[in-house]
């Protein structure tokens, strides 16, 4: 499962590509007559593996959104978030793939349909192709934008100031607001399995309540990660976990533990969204939990990362036994 999970950004950009390519053989395919063939054969093919690229992309991303408590249990889609903050971008982003599957099975059906070698692809095999694509750049874009944690940039009017009437009114710059992107969710976190690799296996972490941990860093932070150095201003550590059973990596979903290098020193977050009931408890009661920066709760957090990460020495090495088995 984390397999398929973590291919998501690889596999999503198949479709995508076919989403541009497959218009120019569509348009090429409509003119009938002598030598039209191999144009629809083209389209033919690029619709093949558009769809199987699609295929591979959404049973990733739905992998992927499970695996990240982004989607509720035995749900295909996330909670409806029509908003421009990160959750409409997911929901928008999971909408115009259904779309995109949808769309897609009428348009491989229409252009395999059985044709002269004189005809063209026809008329419904084009309009079915061109709503397929637009549904896989639609969500390609969305997608795109999610990964990547754009900031919003809004620009409110600013009426000028009265001036004299002998003096021409000049409109003052309007002032940039950066919205944060992450007051609702840690993107770039949730993000972590496409930075580098630090653990090959999951370790075991008493200081992380006992949970089994692997850790990613940014590339410019690892090499200085591994060697126990200062981190570089920047850097971005993530630790995701599973609950410990029997003293083995479990399959319960663990908080995602992240640790930034700002200017200012180290800013710790905490992310679990959905927090097992029995350990509810020593979390106030709450459900889900997102702290971050300043929040009082990461206080027992920032004694021990007060110069970023922790000591070599104090790192965990407790990585699950081997079972071997005879046949």
């Amino acid at each position: 499962m984390d397999w398929i999970a973590f291919k998501h950004p690889l596999l999503s950009h198949l479709p995508v590509a076919v989403g541009l390519l497959l218009p120019w053989a569509l348009f090429a395919a409509q003119r009938p007559g002598r030598g039209i063939r191999p144009w629809w054969t083209v389209a033919r093919y690029l619709s093949l593996m558009g769809g199987l690229g699609l295929l591979g992309a959404l049973l990733s991303g739905l992998a992927a959104a499970h695996q990240l408590g982004l989607i509720p249990a035995h749900h295909l889609l996330p909670r409806v978030a029509l908003g421009g903050g990160s959750e409409g971008l997911l929901f928008r982003h999971a909408l115009f793939g259904v779309v995109a599957f949808l769309t897609g099975a009428g348009a491989l059906w229409a252009m395999n349909r059985n044709r002269q070698d004189h005809q063209s692809l026809g008329i419904l095999a084009l309009s079915l192709g061109l709503l397929w694509c637009a549904a896989l750049l639609l969500a390609g874009e969305n997608g795109y934008r999610l990964a990547h944690g754009r900031s919003l940039l809004v620009a409110p009017t600013v009426a000028p100031a009265p001036l004299p009437v002998a003096v021409a009114p000049v409109a003052p710059p309007p002032v940039r607001v950066v919205a944060d992107p992450e007051a609702h969710l840690p993107v770039r976190a949730l993000d972590f399995a496409s930075l580098e690799p630090i653990h090959g296996e999951p370790v075991k972490s008493l200081a992380h309540g006992g949970r089994w941990i692997r850790a990613w860093a940014s590339p410019s932070a690892a090499a200085a990660y591994r060697a126990g150095q200062s981190l570089p201003q920047g850097a971005l550590v993530v630790l995701s976990s599973v609950d410990d059973r029997w003293g083995r990596p479990g399959t319960d979903l663990g908080p995602l533990y992240a640790l930034e290098m700002l200017a200012s020193g180290p800013s710790l977050t905490l992310y679990w969204p959905r927090i097992p009931v029995e350990q509810r408890k020593a979390f106030n009661g709450e459900a889900a939990v997102y702290w971050r920066g300043s929040d009082p709760h990461l206080e027992s957090c920032r004694s021990c990362h007060a110069a970023g990460m922790a000591e070599l020495s104090q790192r965990s090495r407790w990585r699950a036994k081997k079972i071997l088995t005879t046949e």
